[in-house]
């Protein structure tokens, strides 16, 4: 079934959705283009494509396939593999719509052979199963990672608590239920088109960027024996050793606000706080990818009064996390892909969303400027954002590992289609010294103390009033 066009005449009618989108022999079109009255004239053709047809050709072969997936740090099923279970999730962009799960004993894969027919039950979504919760977010992962907005993924356990990715079908045969929650799934996308570029005050920021502290001798020195598990200034959960109450890692979280100047202004006092608390002397503060070995580091950043989906993911990822790695310590590529792989997001209590790609990018008050001016910029503007660089699979392996060669004349072109946006100018204080940084050819030095450049003063008590 070949790629389809949508006009916009007969939206509201999800039978004639249905009619268009499914062939009669039930196989949903691996690629959609929507012709919508509602999406501005001047918003990016990737917003109107669902699954484009570029990558879905791409990814008939299962080599590439298998190749894409590793990138991102996603194994791919091997032949002859017994798995203890296997998974069909129907998702759509961001969501899981339908879990299924496998019934009775192991399946084996055996490729070239006729397949082992399986019986499968449906799984309730939220269903509190920790590997029903990690089975869904390795589909949505896995689609993101191949470039498709929507498809059937098919997900094996193996011993250990082990995942891996055994098929992900862009056009998929579907039973009736998957026909209806995908059809209901293109029709709201389509419907809120028109509501997904906003005004950049209407986008609430927060962030948790973390850092780690060492002794002079080398030795970190515990977050947890300074800081309470929350707060403004709190721990990370990641653990050091064997006793889960060492907690290395320290977190910043100001209080969200629409304004980037409020947040930063936030996250210094953050910093100032922290300082209170550390009077050691001989303790240094990092920030970056991994400045201790074993310990990567992350800048979230959390969103809210926007909708999420994949092509706001997609902007994030080319237009800030690629761009950053011109600056990045060397070292900072080891974290990854395990973590910062492209469009990692993790939903909110708030409704909103944290983005989890960045390295801490509290090294300087420059970057941080530029990061969260420019993450506000893009999440509101986004869908008039025209480049997808990392849409190729050797800007994704440029990424991944880093090479900064390939990656700077990217840079150059998607920074003058952020500054043709009519919004940059009320950014420009802090991007455009973000930017002349970005493509200074200097890297930041995971191993300097970040308070000097902070200009955060070690912490002195105030000297007691001698009485009269």
């Amino acid at each position: 079934m070949s790629s389809l066009t949508l006009p916009c005449k007969q939206w509201d009618d999800k039978q004639w959705i249905r009619s268009e989108a499914i062939s009669a022999e039930r196989v949903l079109s691996p690629s959609i283009r929507l012709e919508l009255s509602n999406a501005p004239a001047e918003f990016s053709e990737s917003m109107l494509v669902l699954n484009d047809e570029v990558v879905v050709e791409r990814i008939r072969k299962r080599e590439i396939k298998a190749g894409a997936l590793k990138l991102h740090g996603i194994s791919f099923a091997t032949a002859q593999m017994r798995l203890l279970r296997q998974y069909i999730v129907v998702a759509f962009q961001t969501e899981t719509l339908l879990v299924y799960r496998s019934k009775g004993s192991s399946v084996w894969l055996a490729q070239g052979k006729k397949p082992q027919r399986v019986a499968y039950e449906r799984v309730p979504l939220k269903e509190k199963n920790r590997e029903v919760n990690r089975v869904q977010q390795l589909a949505v992962r896995s689609l993101y990672a191949l470039g498709l907005d929507y498809g059937v993924v098919k997900v094996g356990t193996l011993p250990g608590r082990k995942f891996v990715v055994v098929d992900v079908i862009p056009n998929p045969r579907l039973n009736t239920d998957m026909e209806n929650v995908l059809v209901h799934a293109i029709y709201r996308y389509a419907k809120q088109l028109g509501e997904t570029a906003v005004k950049p005050e209407s986008v609430t920021l927060g962030a948790d960027p973390e850092f780690i502290m060492k002794h002079a001798n080398g030795q970190l020195a515990l977050a947890s024996q300074y800081f309470p598990r929350f707060g403004r200034v709190g721990c990370d959960e990641i653990w050091h050793g064997q006793n889960r109450a060492n907690k290395p890692l320290v977190e910043i979280r100001p209080q969200p606000t629409p304004e980037p100047r409020k947040l930063v202004v936030r996250i210094y006092q953050g910093l100032i706080m922290a300082a209170k608390r550390v009077k050691a002397g001989n303790v240094v503060w990092l920030a970056g990818g991994m400045p201790c070995s074993g310990y990567p580091l992350g800048g979230h950043i959390h969103f809210s009064g926007i909708l999420l989906n994949f092509k706001l993911l997609r902007a994030l990822d080319n237009y800030l996390a690629l761009p950053l790695v011109l600056a990045e310590d060397p070292n900072g590529v080891k974290r990854r892909p395990k973590y910062g792989y492209l469009g990692d997001f993790r939903h909110q209590f708030h409704g909103g969303f944290e983005y989890r790609t960045l390295p801490s990018w509290l090294i300087s008050p420059t970057v941080t400027k530029g990061v969260i001016a420019a993450a506000q910029l893009i999440a509101s503007r986004y869908p008039y954002l025209e480049l997808e660089p990392l849409k190729r699979l050797s800007v994704q392996r440029a990424y991944y590992q880093g090479i900064k060669t390939d990656i700077q004349p990217l840079v150059e072109t998607l920074w003058e289609d952020l500054r043709g946006l009519n919004e940059y100018q009320g950014y420009a204080e802090f991007l455009d010294p973000f930017y002349e940084y970005l493509l200074s050819g200097q890297t930041w030095d995971e191993q300097k103390d970040i308070r000097k450049v902070w200009k955060v003063p070690p912490y002195q008590p105030s000297p007691r009033k001698t009485a009269q």
